[in-house]
């Protein structure tokens, strides 16, 4: 028992501890006013800000590398439009020539090589035998197409042969292909029943360990519960952790108390507390009804002041807008008067010219 309590009582002095260094901790960072940060992780937002920035530059260099390959595309399709524009121009030149070769030629152009000779329609002429006409010209014929003959058979032949050797390496590659097929599903196989195998151990390996686990957290659980019924039985049967009250009175002296041991007033102190906090609370509102009142007076004096101001501003804009208007009446009097004064004065400035002054004009003054 006295073991378990000391147990409890390092645990509460422990986290005292930690409270009392967090709140030291706290409090010397709210004193730093370089450092200090309120609500805002200036190391996250600066990471998310170079992630925007990676981000975009990555983007850009994206978009330029489309527009490269668009350039590439674009000027790829051009120089293929430009060559096969080129090619058409060719073919037509070629075209256009061979007519124009074909237009200087003369019109009637003999046959090199007529039928069979008719010896009854020829003369003595056609035993003369000129030096330029070629006399083995069907021999040569007959054996260049025996031997385009030989050559087709030859080369009929040879492709037959490699088509034969080709289906002989298919039936092989068939062949080879179907024992792979075959080793490699009887590998698969084995190695199926291993793995089943392995599965099969594995699970009976599982199941024990399930079995033993659950046996601890068996015992783990009873010996908890007896943990539990032996502190909660010290909880309830302890004078430190019990409402006694006099437990809290000092063994010398009666009127005084242990603040160790304190577990709370008497009812007669809690009734005195309560009254004394109704008196306050009545002095409280006695008080906020006298500044509230006070208020209202205050309120209304300004009012007050602020309606004979605004009679007053008023006055004034009145009496501001009549002289403005007798301001500007006297002014266009004024300028009445020194229009008149000035059409006056055109008036007699200068005077008349009579019309005797250009009656003589061309004529004589002797």
């Amino acid at each position: 028992m006295v073991l378990l309590q000391n147990v409890l009582e390092e645990q509460e002095r422990n986290r005292l501890d930690a409270l009392r260094q967090q709140d030291q901790e706290r409090a010397k960072r709210f004193r730093d006013a370089k450092n200090r940060s309120i609500g805002i992780d200036k190391s996250y937002l600066d990471k998310q800000i170079e992630e925007k920035r990676l981000r975009e530059l990555k983007e850009k260099d994206e978009k330029l590398a489309e527009a490269e390959k668009l350039k590439d595309l674009v000027r790829l399709l051009d120089n293929h439009e430009a060559a096969s524009q080129q090619m058409k121009r060719k073919s037509l030149e070629d075209v256009k020539r061979s007519l124009e070769e074909q237009m200087v030629q003369p019109k009637n152009n003999a046959i090199r090589m007529d039928g069979p000779i008719d010896l009854n329609a020829c003369g003595p002429s056609s035993l003369q035998r000129m030096s330029g006409e070629d006399h083995n010209y069907n021999q040569r014929k007959k054996a260049q197409q025996e031997q385009v003959q030989y050559w087709c058979a030859q080369h009929t032949l040879e492709k037959n042969r490699a088509l034969e050797e080709e289906r002989r390496r298919e039936r092989e590659y068939a062949e080879y292909v179907l024992e792979q097929d075959r080793i490699r599903a009887e590998l698969e196989e084995t190695s199926s029943r291993k793995k089943m195998e392995e599965a099969r151990l594995r699970q009976r390996e599982n199941m024990e360990y399930a079995r033993l686990a659950n046996e601890r957290k068996r015992q783990e659980i009873e010996a908890e519960k007896i943990a539990q019924a032996k502190q909660t039985h010290f909880l309830q049967t302890s004078p430190l952790l019990t409402e006694n009250t006099e437990l809290a009175i000092n063994a010398i002296t009666q009127h005084r108390i242990r603040p160790d041991h304190f577990k709370g007033f008497t009812k007669e102190k809690i009734k005195q507390i309560y009254q004394e906090n109704e008196a306050v609370v009545e002095e409280k509102h006695c008080i906020h009804n006298a500044e509230a009142k006070a208020e209202a007076v205050w309120s209304m004096y300004h009012s007050e002041m602020i309606h004979g101001m605004e009679q007053a501003e008023e006055q004034i804009q009145r009496r501001v807008v009549e002289e403005q208007r007798v301001q500007r009446e006297t002014l266009e009097k004024q300028k009445e008067e020194l229009d008149d004064r000035r059409r006056e004065m055109a008036m007699t400035r200068l005077p008349a010219i009579g019309t005797e002054f250009f009656q003589r004009f061309g004529q004589s003054c002797r």
